[in-house]
């Protein structure tokens, strides 16, 4: 049953509706809500609702009598209109059910109708998608955000795609989660016309598949996203030319791209990015293709220089140049591979915007993490997964290793904070552990380490016992601080 009790009720900003599809088509659910609206429970300050539908028993008079059934899908939607009258968006989370051959008509109806009270659409499917959703596409008119999270079988997508296209004018966010994007659906009409979003500031793409297909050739003059903020694009690149960085040099601030050796090619040859091009660019991510760049890139310190070409890279006396208007650059992400790019790291070296350092995939000794806050003066945050001490420094016992590196390298580091500690299979913890105390002894500001819950319990134990060892305990009062903040969630 739908029901909202006390006076806290006109506080909720956002509400959850688990129901029956089949108590729509049959009217049990008016019956229910009518509390609601009668009982003066209504959520005005409400802004998001979700409607989970879950599996029922299907009713054979819905199929007898779809008319009868039309006209409660009407009265249902516009008792929640009434019900929350300042909603903004809607999402729908639909648990795929047998349904009768005739009945997918009005499951379409049903959230077509929901849509259109709000201007964002949030449409995830929960398990396998195997029924098509017939999508009342009139209805949709004037959207400003649409995410569509498809599961694997949606034998729909062109739906979803039309939808999109016929609110380009409006459309602020995209976000589509699917098997197979064909971007040429989302960037053409049904007559061929190349598509503008002007008023466009995300688009977000993720593809699980990772199909290969055909690139599109777009012609020079035609600029598609000429507001674009926020681009995460995890597929393969969808055009052969520079089709989506058209346009939005002096709007683009965050960036996560998925690289192959064509991309990249192209990118350099159309200089996409130079020193002056991008002045709010913040955030950079890039994602390669293991295997996918040998040809262009015969050793990872090239790529590694292709990347910074991307992201930071202007000397201190340009910083009213490349980041004129926005200052340094936040984030680095590298995502750059494994061990082999250890040796390209010193190419960092002296970086003066990073401040945030993503190199997940990459171990890291001790030695590599301290040369690394050493010399970007800037770094508040790195992602890494450890792994361990290294070679020791001649004639130095692991015992003696808190006074060691204490006494040649304090201070340093003074803006590092958290090392957000991505565990392998083959990571020694303990030894984890030690590294984090060692870099507390040398950055005074380095607060706690994070780490994933499942090792949380685990890692505070360990810390606990280091720091009541002999070699820590000259240094307890100022590690403690560790155990004050404890290991955050990675």
């Amino acid at each position: 049953p739908i029901f909202i009790g006390s006076a806290m009720h006109k506080m909720v900003k956002s509400v959850d509706i688990e129901l029956d599809e089949w108590s729509i088509y049959s009217g049990k659910a008016l019956e229910r809500l009518a509390p609601v609206l009668i009982g003066d429970r209504l959520v005005p300050l409400t802004h998001t609702i979700t409607f989970l539908f879950v599996s029922g028993k299907p009713d054979p008079n819905v199929e007898a009598y779809p008319v009868s059934a039309n006209i409660k899908i009407d009265i249902f939607v516009d008792m929640i209109k009434q019900m929350a009258p300042m909603v903004s968006e809607i999402r729908v989370r639909p648990k795929y059910f047998d349904r009768p051959p005739g009945i997918t008509t009005h499951f379409g109806s049903l959230i077509s109708q929901l849509y259109s009270i709000a201007g964002r659409m949030d449409y995830a499917t929960v398990g396998e998608a195997t029924v098509p959703v017939e999508l009342t596409l009139e209805r949709f008119n004037n959207l400003t955000h649409v995410k569509f999270s498809l599961a694997r079988g949606t034998r729909n997508w062109d739906q979803f795609a039309r939808l999109t296209q016929q609110n380009a004018s409006t459309l602020q966010s995209i976000d589509i989660e699917y098997q197979a994007i064909d971007v040429c659906d989302l960037v053409k009409d049904s007559a061929g016309r190349f598509l503008t979003y002007p008023h466009l500031l995300k688009l977000r793409m993720i593809e699980s598949l990772g199909n290969y297909r055909r690139r599109l050739s777009v012609p020079s003059d035609v600029v598609m996203f000429p507001s674009l903020e926020k681009l995460f694009a995890r597929l393969q690149y969808p055009f052969d030319d520079d089709a989506l960085f058209r346009g939005n040099a002096a709007t683009l601030k965050s960036l996560d791209l998925l690289l192959d050796g064509q991309t990249v090619s192209m990118l350099s040859r159309r200089n996409v990015f130079t020193v002056d091009s991008h002045p709010k660019l913040q955030q950079v991510n890039l994602v390669y293709l293991d295997g996918a760049l040998p040809e262009l890139f015969p050793t990872v310190v090239k790529y590694m220089q292709f990347a910074l070409s991307i992201g930071p890279k202007a000397p201190v006396r340009d910083f009213g140049g490349f980041f004129a208007s926005a200052g340094p650059v936040r984030d680095y992400g590298g995502f750059l591979g494994n061990s082999g790019l250890v040796p390209a790291l010193p190419l960092l070296n002296d970086n003066p915007y990073i401040q945030v350092l993503s190199l997940p995939n990459v171990p890291l000794t001790f030695w590599d993490v301290i040369d690394l806050v050493k010399s970007l003066p800037l770094l508040t945050d790195l992602y890494a997964y450890p792994m361990g001490f290294g070679p020791l420094p001649s004639g130095v016992a692991k015992s003696k290793l808190p006074e060691y590196v204490r006494s040649k390298y304090a201070p340093m580091g003074e803006r590092f904070r958290c090392w957000y500690l991505k565990l392998h299979i083959i990571t020694d913890l303990p030894l984890a552990v030690k590294c984090v105390l060692l870099l507390a002894l040398v950055c005074p500001n380095f607060d706690y380490a994070a780490i994933k819950p499942s090792n949380r319990v685990e890692f505070m134990e360990l810390m606990k016992k280091a720091i009541s060892s002999k070699e820590f305990k000259p240094y307890r009062p100022r590690l403690r601080r560790l155990l004050f903040r404890g290991p955050q969630n990675c």
